[in-house]
């Protein structure tokens, strides 16, 4: 490392999004200089591996490395005794997850705001893809983003599946799952929604075991086939260095010695998180109208409970591969996306002492679509700064009626989920604000630059040339759906349109 570092791509950010940008350039551009940072550390073991493929032992300390500010504290879990394992979202109930650090858990609201208290980060390699819930469902409807023809955007879920290695669920005939799904179908289809079907996964099965997909499996072999490049952890991007209207670089902190470098960058791609990418913006200068605004996050209300007779496992093949998790996709004429999982048998561990409830034990979750106003917006101090010295966040967010509809709705939904199949273990409760951990809209993509967004349809900021983003944040649409695919399917589209660029160059040719 020198003080006049110069790589052709510089990436800040670990996790999905940057990951699939690294990955798609060091494919089509191998001989390409491609650097990574991470503001937190390395993770033992495989590079970016999901911690439920871990032992217990290495589980713990690749959670308590991740935790930022909280790291090498024990964070327990809320409902680890009933599910341990399952999507985090379903297990938390405003107290930190193994793993992740809260931005405010105690916000100073204005009249009328609700926050996001529960709204949380992880810093280490791999980002929150090492421990996400692996749901990995495609947009649906007004989900979808108006302005990328359909083909187009289908090619990159397709792609993005490949990438994180997404299996369908296939549930042979005869199966509890099946007698689960149809049950449901027949409750909640109907004209113009989305039909029923199973909850996509990425995950493989491996010598019989079913290993989830981590980071580091959109990453792949990238150390090997694209020698030039070089994944930095403990490492802030403190500022991306803008000069004549482009960016050329970004000033860099070693968070170990506290020693600050430039790196000059002939593409910049920030993919942070939807709360740190647009940060690392404002702390560059970058403020757009949009930054940081049209903040949403889906709601989510979840319960438990067991099957009836009717759905008992003695009564059915219960073998791990027939179990799938039953969705209700979103639709326009109702916007929320819901699931039952049936979790006898599973991967997970259900820690139910009495045998003959644990074996009809399920968990329910239903997702709701936010309302998006331009008002609900994350803020940054001139002044004051956070745990890594940089602008501190201020999260301003309401509920509007329309939302507060959508709960009630959720919550209907959720009981008539559980009294369709059996006996509910407790009421549907609604999660606290942040705890989906999927914030969307802070630095939205737009099909034209009028005010209202931060980048266009390839993630190239308005304005700034050779400055990307990625990550949840550029999604502008409303969505129930688990947002993980498509951020991969976006930025694997903008990566493709960054490697024609450099490809051109390294050909000859002009671009």
């Amino acid at each position: 490392m020198t003080d006049n570092e110069n790589v052709d791509v510089l990436i800040i950010g670990s996790g999905p999004a940057g990951s699939t940008y690294a990955r798609t350039i060091g494919d089509a551009a191998p001989d390409a200089r491609i650097l990574m940072v991470e503001v937190g550390p390395s993770i033992p073991g495989i590079r970016g591996n999901h911690t439920m493929n871990m032992t217990p032992d290495e589980k713990d300390r690749a959670e308590r490395l991740t935790q930022g500010p909280d790291a090498g504290i024990e964070h327990p879990l809320a409902l680890a005794d009933i599910a341990r394992g399952l999507d985090p979202s379903l297990e938390f109930r405003q107290k930190n997850i193994p793993g992740l650090f809260f931005n405010d858990p105690e916000p100073a609201l204005d009249d009328g705001e609700v926050g996001l208290p529960a709204a949380s980060m992880a810093s280490g390699v791999g980002g929150m893809g090492i421990h996400w819930g692996i749901s990995t469902p495609r947009p649906h409807q007004s989900e979808r983003i108006p302005f990328i023809p359909e083909g187009e955007m289908d090619a990159a879920l397709d792609r993005a599946e490949e990438l994180l290695k997404v299996t369908q669920v296939r549930v042979p005939a005869g199966g509890l799952s099946e007698a689960i799904h149809d049950a449901v179908a027949a409750e909640f289809d109907g004209p113009g929604l989305t039909p029923t079907g199973y909850m996509p996964g990425a995950r493989q099965e491996v010598d019989g075991r079913q290993v989830f997909s981590g980071t580091g499996v959109i990453l792949g072999d990238l150390e090997t086939t694209a020698p030039g490049f070089e994944l930095r952890p403990n490492t802030l991007a403190r500022r991306v260095i803008v000069e004549d209207g482009a960016a050329v670089g970004a000033e860099l902190e070693n968070r170990l010695t506290g020693e600050r470098y430039e790196v000059r960058a002939e593409k910049v791609i920030v993919c942070a998180d939807g709360l740190r990418t647009p940060q690392v913006l404002y702390a560059s200068g970058i403020r757009p109208d949009a930054l940081g605004r049209h903040l949403n996050e889906h709601f989510q209300v979840t319960t438990f409970g067991f099957v009836n007779d009717a759905y008992t496992p003695d009564k059915f093949d219960v073998s791990e591969t027939n179990l799938g998790y039953v969705l209700v996709p979103f639709s326009d004429a109702r916007p929320m996306q819901g699931g039952v999982i049936p979790l006898m048998n599973s991967q997970y561990a259900v820690g139910v002492d009495d045998e003959a409830l644990a074996a009809r034990f399920m968990a329910i979750a239903w997702y709701g679509a936010k309302d998006i106003q331009n008002r609900d917006r994350v803020e940054f101090s001139d002044d004051e700064t956070d745990f890594y010295g940089m602008p501190k966040m201020t999260i301003h967010y309401s509920h509007t009626d329309k939302d507060r509809a959508t709960i009630e709705e959720m919550k209907r939904n959720a009981r008539r989920s559980g009294e369709l199949l059996g006996t509910l273990a407790a009421e549907p409760e609604f999660a606290a604000g942040g705890s989906s951990l999927h914030y969307q809209g802070t630095v939205r993509m737009g099909a034209v630059d009028d005010g209202d967004s931060v980048c266009d349809q390839y993630l190239q900021v308005w304005g700034v040339k050779n400055l990307y983003v990625g990550g949840n944040g550029v999604i502008p649409t409303s969505t129930a759906a688990n947002p993980t695919l498509t951020t991969v399917a976006l930025a694997w589209r903008a990566a493709t349109k960054i490697t024609s660029v450099l490809t051109a160059r390294t050909s000859g040719e002009t671009s």
